[in-house]
């Protein structure tokens, strides 16, 4: 989704502290006499220096000056030489972190002992106490017919000697209507009350101070929640319950059910992560008055980016799952699209379901299906009344069946590929398999566009153009050489493919391809409400784990219809139902005609048009018994229909009990739907906010503005003193750490946990390492899931990030040649954190056609004059800071050495570069060599080379074909 480079760019702030002196530069001279005093040879990257130099921030001046003697005396001690300073420094990083931590906050790394790989608390003394407070999450879900009944039971332990509150940010699905809360501490339980948001939290933290056992529970998104549980004694168990219900889906004959297991990393501009292990930063102040347009905008950052374990480490915690299914009709064919269950049958309508490790790792999304005889859903009406006047109903329409379609309309498709960081490695190979067919299998009458996005925007055609083998070819060619890096705008791409100039033929297809890990996606959703005009939106989630809020929302506000494709799944498979989808949509327009029955509030407002076999569901009320026919019409393949439909509301049901929370839930979504951009800029309409806070007080529901709060009477902590423990989550499966945090981040949350790492400034690590590792390990991405049915196991490939294979998994290191000049390669993990070169990339297919070195780009190359070349190359190759000094080189002839802002440094002529490869031929080091370069590590075996060359023969490097791009190194 994003990395590193991508925060510097959005110009991050750091976490605010208590502390007004943390605004300035970290490095004061104070600062940098001790350091210089501890190491006097220190060579400590400047990002390294900078987190140091933090971290000695929020310490007293006694402290700072006392570990800066100890780190002294160390030095003197052990003779440190030139080589381990690095190591020192890391270790100063160490002394400062346990001398200075905050007292309210506890941390969390990875420990050798008692249980190598977990994550530990730690104490304000930098010692650890024991393992995070979560221990296990059993998920229950019981299934009549498509209504699920799900009870997710959160087990807290405080394994410490002192008191602590636990902070656990988790997923539910996206329509999850939660309507219980309780909590359990040994034989006592204490159900929980729905209050207003802020009276939920003013209960909460006063029972906090006051020293009372209290869990809270906030909506954060309609799918992202935070648990709160304070005053956990130590070595007691605190059990939260939370209860909620929704429908499942149906689709092409199959029911799915789903529980996701974890939170996607958000990319949120201006907060957000910065390393491993830690909740992101809040968001930054910000003014906004009016509409912020296409400007994407998160004020809650911190609430929802949840601490991500570090590479190489779990967080301690997992999860079982069981479902109980009673279909109502003989079961067929039940499959797990993710996860090995065991099934076992309790009759021919009846399965428990149960995963078959109970202790499994908590990283991706539980994706349930299955099938029953006769599997058609039959259209009908579902009511509950208990007697008192009125009622609730929920209708279930069966679209009807088309018949073949002779012709097919002309469309235009605009195609929308995410090339961020969270999409490095499998799941933009993912997305591009996908993409390929669909742009393979469009319609002789089809217009296309196909456009990659970022922070920034690369569209393939200045605008779509006709369905023919030459532009069919170079989209092919445009896909083939994208990668995932950088930070997510989807915001931005919307705002673009609606805005394209509208063709009065075609119908237009927007169809994204993205996991959509952004924090502004209420902002979004309300962006597609808006200006969607004609265009219809066909998101495809790509991934394990994906925002299925953003996802789901974008099809329902862009009146489409979403595809998720799992890394497992055969992205043709998805590809082949899109276009069965828009090929033949079954019913347009689709409209109701109640004939005076006493119905009220029925939802949705505006009825979806039907692409698939998915059944149309409405949810209503009705204000006393009545019998009568409905009347459902619309438009089935341009022609009109309808169809007569005989109902009957009862005064008296006792089935079917769930349906009052379902309307009440769905009428919450509908008075949300019309602000989601005030809920994203924390300034809600106050009539819909009283309206939503009215419903969800009513009939006990979640919601933005709705919290449930317990509180036990007794007290148990005197003082209400305690530590407050983030609890981590995982990786989701499939995303790359490298592509979240960048090589620092994770490289650094690796060195935390390495036992023994000896480095010196002329050794780098291998980039071999073990399969799938992040950063100075390889940064390869992980390797794909075979495109099976079985679900993905990690052991039958190598291991995705983030997951440790089995056995040691000692850091090789090899020596280098020394590298003489300012270019000083270390550790690999220090990228510049204060750089300001503009590394970004080709924005035209025809550069990327150059840079990729295909035979259609060198024969380009081949029928330019010179002067062209030279600039065509130097555009499509060369970053711009590399291209800006070889203007300088080229006018005053500088060939010593050069130190100017805004480019590179010189030193002796020479100027440090790191290489991107297409592919390297068998003597492309020699032909490398032979231009003067001096390889100083290989980043990437086959793709990346780290090295210096002499200024004047960057033109005659970016010549060679197999050379893709050439940057300003990212380490120091």
């Amino acid at each position: 989704m994003w990395d590193r480079l991508s925060n510097l760019l959005c110009a991050r702030r750091r976490r605010p502290q208590k502390d007004a002196s943390l605004d300035a530069d970290p490095i004061t001279p104070e600062f940098a006499r001790l350091m210089q005093a501890a190491f006097p040879l220190s060579t400590a990257p400047g990002a390294l220096r900078v987190r140091v130099a933090r971290i000695c921030q929020t310490g007293s001046a006694v402290a700072r000056r006392a570990a800066a003697s100890r780190a002294a005396r160390w030095h003197r001690t052990i003779g440190l030489s030139y080589r381990l300073v690095p190591f020192a420094a890391v270790g100063l990083l160490l002394v400062w972190s346990l001398w200075s931590s905050e007292k309210r906050s506890g941390s969390a790394y990875a420990e050798e002992a008692p249980t190598a790989g977990q994550l530990t608390i730690v104490d304000d003394k930098g010692k650890a106490i024991g393992l995070c407070p979560l221990k296990h999450t059993d998920v229950i879900a019981d299934i009549a017919g498509f209504v699920a009944r799900v009870q997710l039971r959160q087990e807290f332990h405080n394994p410490t000697e002192a008191p602590v509150e636990a902070v656990y940010t988790f997923p539910l699905p996206e329509d999850a209507a939660v309507d219980e809360m309780t909590m359990s501490i040994g034989s006592r339980v204490i159900r929980g009350e729905i209050k207003r948001r802020e009276e939920a939290r003013e209960i909460y933290e006063a029972a906090r101070a006051a020293g009372q056992a209290a869990a809270l529970l906030d909506q954060e998104r309609p799918n992202i929640f935070t648990q709160s549980v304070a005053n956990i004694m130590p070595g007691e168990r605190v059990t939260v319950v939370i209860s909620y219900v929704n429908l499942l889906k149906y689709d092409e004959g199959e029911y799915e059910f789903t529980f996701p297991m974890v939170v996607g990393p958000r990319f949120t501009p201006g907060g957000g992560y910065t390393v491993p292990g830690q909740r992101g930063d809040p968001s930054p102040p910000q003014a906004i008055e009016g509409d912020p347009g296409a400007t994407s905008v998160v004020t809650d950052a911190d609430r929802i980016t949840p601490p991500i374990t570090p590479p190489a480490t779990r967080t301690g915690h997992n999860i079982s799952v069981t479902v109980n299914l009673d279909a109502g009709l003989p079961v067929q064919d039940v499959r797990s699209q993710l996860h090995p269950i065991a099934t076992e049958a309790s009759g021919p309508t009846r399965r428990i379901i149960r995963l078959q490790n109970q202790d499994t790792l908590p990283n991706k999304d539980f994706v349930l299906r299955y099938a029953v005889a006769g599997s058609e859903i039959q259209t009908g009406v579902l009511a509950h009344a208990v007697g008192d006047g009125f009622g609730y109903f929920t209708l279930i329409l069966q679209p009807p069946q088309a018949p073949p379609q002779s012709q097919v309309s002309a469309k235009e498709m605009v195609f929308v590929i995410d090339q961020s960081g969270s999409q490095m490695g499998w799941p933009i190979r993912k997305a591009k398999e996908t993409m390929r067919y669909c742009i393979r299998h469009l319609n002789p009458g089809d217009t296309f566009q196909l456009i990659g996005f970022n922070l920034n925007l690369n569209p393939c055609f200045p605008a779509p153009v006709p369905n023919t083998p030459e532009n069919v070819a170079k989209a092919m060619r445009f896909l083939e050489p994208l990668e995932g890096e950088g930070g997510t705008d989807i915001l931005r791409a919307v705002d673009y493919a609606l805005r394209l100039p509208d063709d009065p033929e075609r119908l237009r297809m927007i169809c994204y391809m993205t996991d959509g890990y952004v924090g502004n996606d209420m902002q979004i959703i309300a962006y597609v409400r808006k200006h969607r005009g004609r265009a219809r939106m066909f998101p495809f989630g790509i991934g394990n784990s994906v925002n299925r809020f953003l996802i789901e929302g974008m099809a329902k506000e862009g009146r489409g219809v979403a595809e998720l494709v799992t890394l497992n799944t055969p992205g043709e498979e998805a590809a082949a139902r899109f276009y069965r989808r828009v090929s033949h949509p079954l019913l347009l327009d689709v409209g109701v005609d109640w004939h005076g029955l006493p119905v009220d509030e029925v939802y949705p407002k505006h009825l979806p048009d039907l692409f698939s076999a998915r059944p149309l569901i409405l949810k209503g009320r009705y204000t006393r018994a009545a019998e009568g026919d409905i009347t459902v019409h619309g438009l089935l393949r341009g022609r009109p229909w309808s169809q007569t439909i005989h109902v009957s509301f009862p005064s008296v049901q006792q089935e079917n009990s769930a349906l009052p929370t379902l309307w009440a839930r769905e009428k919450i979504e509908a008075l949300q739907s019309q602000d989601w951009l005030g809920a994203q800029l924390g300034r809600p309409d106050p009539k819909v906010q009283e309206q939503i806070v009215a419903t969800a007080l009513e009939y006990r529901l979640m919601s933005q503005y709705t919290s449930f709060v317990a509180v036990e009477e007794r007290i148990v902590n005197v003082g209400g003193r305690q530590r407050t423990v983030d609890v981590p989550v995982e990786m989701p499966e499939g995303v790359s750490y490298e592509g979240i945090f960048g090589d620092e981040s994770a490289e650094a949350a690796r060195l935390l946990e390495a036992k023994e790492m000896r480095l010196s400034h002329n050794i780098v690590t291998d980039a071999g390492g073990w399969a799938g590792a992040p950063g100075g390990m390889g940064g390869a991405p992980a390797s794909p899931p075979a495109a099976t049915a079985a679900p993905f196991s990690p052991a039958a490939t190598l291991a995705p990030r983030g997951v440790r294979p089995p056995g040691p998994s000692p850091v090789k290191l090899r020596r280098l040649p020394r590298i003489t000049g300012q270019l000083n390669v270390g550790f690999r993990a220090n990228r510049q954190a204060d750089a300001v070169f503009d590394l970004d990339v080709p924005a035209t297919s025809g550069e990327m056609e150059i840079a990729a070195g295909t035979p259609e780009g060198l024969k380009r190359l081949e029928a330019m004059k010179p002067e062209q070349r030279r600039a065509l190359l130097a555009r499509a190759k060369l970053a711009p800071p590399l291209q800006r000094l070889a203007e300088q080189v080229c006018k005053h002839g500088v060939n010593g050495s050069l130190r100017q802002p805004g480019l590179p440094e010189v030193v002796n002529g020479r100027v440090g570069v790191q290489i991107w490869l297409n592919e390297l031929p068998p003597d492309g080091l020699k032909q490398l060599q032979a231009l003067g370069f001096e390889l100083a590590a290989t980043l990437r075996p086959g793709k990346l080379l780290l090295g210096t060359l002499s200024v004047e023969r960057l033109e005659a490097l970016i010549a060679l074909p197999f050379v893709r791009r050439v940057e300003p190194p990212r380490f120091k």
